[in-house]
């Protein structure tokens, strides 16, 4: 249950959002933890003889400021919602009481996303029709689908300030899944190359050893070296993700802007074009599996060959 904008029965105090608030669970009176410690009891524990159960302050008739995003009841002189933090110095005050037929109209049921936070331009702030550099916002937002409350702050400071660089987590992590399920197959093929390429000395370790008994001595015998790229390249797959995480949503900036205005005349909605294709992250994670795996054995095949014709020209 929601108790922003209660009071506290011991220290008078309106709660918030990060207040840490217990409940008396004989009456319901919610409490500051830090207050109800105090007593270690109920501050209505004398009532709960009668059966009496606390009851919200909805009755009261104070001017308060009532949210336009989230309806949320504030008192006269918070110039935030207490709930959600929209900007309230423009809401002229009410008395309660009159707005109590205007609330049991806007109350909704508490598993359905309001529809104001439904959209994200309109939860933000921003202008639908504003250009993001070819594109307006409404159809970037479209393009981009989910996660678009992580993106559009991304990508309108990448515009209004020109900083590129900004934290990917998952691009960092899985930087070719990251790509593909974007559908920026280019760069979700660079990132997997150059994951089997600075993967490939620490498989060799791994694997070459149980090919043959030829290319098993070769591996143990240069076992030191083979060591030491593998950790060179390692360093430089960490940097390459590096990169990667910072300049991801810059990346994929650039490709929402450049599909859309490519598309602009093609018919498809840009709702089509881009959001998430989660089996694109399969098809790229076979194709690297099956890429590493051939490029182990073409190295054991290249092996094999020159050791065969060493062999021929040694007779």
């Amino acid at each position: 249950m929601d108790y922003i904008g209660e009071k506290c029965p011991v220290c008078g105090e309106v709660f918030t959002a990060e207040d840490d608030i217990v409940v008396c669970p004989e009456c319901g009176t919610p409490h500051h933890r830090a207050c109800y410690a105090v007593e270690n009891k109920c501050a209505n524990a004398a009532e709960h003889s009668t059966g009496k159960k606390w009851e919200r302050s909805d009755a009261e008739t104070e001017n308060v400021r009532i949210c336009p995003v989230c309806h949320f009841r504030n008192s006269r002189s918070a110039l935030n919602c207490q709930r959600c933090g929209t900007e309230l110095k423009d809401i002229e005050p009410v008395r309660q009481e009159e707005n109590i037929g205007n609330e049991q109209e806007h109350r909704r049921d508490p598993f359905v996303m309001p529809e104001e936070l439904a959209d994200p331009i309109k939860f933000l702030g921003y202008d639908e029709k504003e250009d993001m550099g070819g594109a307006t916002m409404k159809e970037v937002s479209d393009f981009v689908g989910v996660n678009t409350f992580y993106y559009l702050p991304r990508f309108k400071r990448i515009k209004d300030d020109g900083l590129k660089p900004s934290f990917n987590l998952l691009s960092l992590i899985f930087p070719s899944l990251y790509f593909a399920s974007r559908k920026m197959w280019l760069w979700a093929v660079i990132a997997a190359f150059l994951g089997i390429l600075f993967n490939l000395p620490a498989n060799l370790l791994l694997y070459g050893k149980d090919m043959s008994a030829e290319f098993g001595k070769f591996v143990t015998d240069n076992k030191q070296i083979i060591s030491s790229i593998s950790e060179i390249c390692l360093g430089l797959d960490m940097a390459g993700r590096a990169l990667s995480c910072f300049f991801a949503n810059w990346l994929y900036f650039r490709f929402t802007l450049r599909t859309i205005k490519k598309n602009r005349n093609g018919g498809r909605s840009s709702s089509a074009l881009g959001g998430v294709k989660p089996m694109n992250m399969l098809i790229i994670t076979v194709i690297k599996g099956g890429i590493g795996l051939l490029a182990i054995y073409l190295l054991y095949f290249s092996f094999d060959m020159m050791t065969t014709i060493s062999d021929f020209s040694t007779l």
